[in-house]
Parts: structure tokens; sequence; C-alpha cells
């Protein structure tokens, strides 16, 4: 297994832990059921739109996909929390951008989705990225999914 793909699943192992510990949940509680295939699509719409409104510079509908307490946590620098104080960062309209999960997991009314991801942003000209992103998602009313954690690296 390569050492950033180790590092990969670790960290999604812990931010989930954490997650659940935060909530109140036991990850070996065996009362909550397993994500349904409505919620893997539900989720993967969710990630969907996200990128979506990247690319058109949507902001409103880009940060209408986390929840109101959400953590972002960037490649440098101290994470941020709630999406007010998220919203007040510096954002760029990517130009392309690729999206991939490779795994989406969950029970109950918590997930997660981790991938790779690629950026080209409109950013003092066009600066391309590509890394890894682990987003941990809170399921709300109606079957909706919104992120609560966003992590990523380049």
């Amino acid at each position: 297994m390569r050492p950033s793909h180790r590092r990969s699943q670790q960290t999604a192992a812990v931010l989930l832990a954490a997650l659940l510990a935060v909530a109140g949940c036991r990850p070996s509680a065996s009362d909550a059921a397993p994500l349904s295939a409505q919620d893997v699509a539900a989720i993967k719409s969710t990630l969907t739109t996200w990128k979506e409104a990247s690319l058109a510079g949507d902001w409103p509908a880009f940060f209408g996909q986390f929840t109101d307490d959400a953590v972002w946590m960037g490649p440098k620098g101290a994470s941020v929390e709630g999406l007010a104080t998220i919203r007040q960062g510096t954002w760029f309209r990517a130009l392309e951008e690729e999206l991939v999960p490779v795994q989406i997991e969950g029970r109950g009314d918590l997930a997660f989705a981790r991938g790779t991801l690629s950026l080209l942003l409109d950013q003092k000209g066009a600066v391309k990225r590509e890394g890894t992103f682990l987003t941990i998602l809170r399921k709300q009313p109606g079957g909706f999914w919104r992120m609560a954690v966003y992590s990523f690296t380049f």
C-alpha cells in the first residue's frame, strides 16, 4: 500500500472517530443502519452540486453544501470552524475541477467520502492543484447530506 493511501485511510478513520465521539455516537453501534443506495446517491449529488457551484462561481450554492457548524481543513494553516467564518475566506472559482469519490461509507446520519481532486483555479492566472479530499457528512431532514467537515491536501 502506498504511504499516501495509508495516510488517507488513517486520516479518514481518525476524523470519523472524532466526529462520532463529538456527536455522542459509538462507532460499533449496531442499531444504526448502514447507508442505503439512496443515501450514497444523495452524498454523490452533494459532491456534484458543490463541484458545479465551484466551477460556476455560484457561492450561495457552494456554501449551501455545508452544515452551519462545518469545519474547513485546508493543507496550510489552522482549521476554520463555522460556516459564517468559512464564508469570510478568499475563494477562487475553479476553471476545471475533478472530484472523484473512491470510498463512501457510513451509518445512520453520519458518513464520510474520500477521493481524489484536481483543480485548475482562477487565482492570479491559472494554477493547477492535485490531491486528495476527505469529507464527513451529516444527513439533514428531507434526506439531504451536507458536509460537516471538509479536509484536503495538495
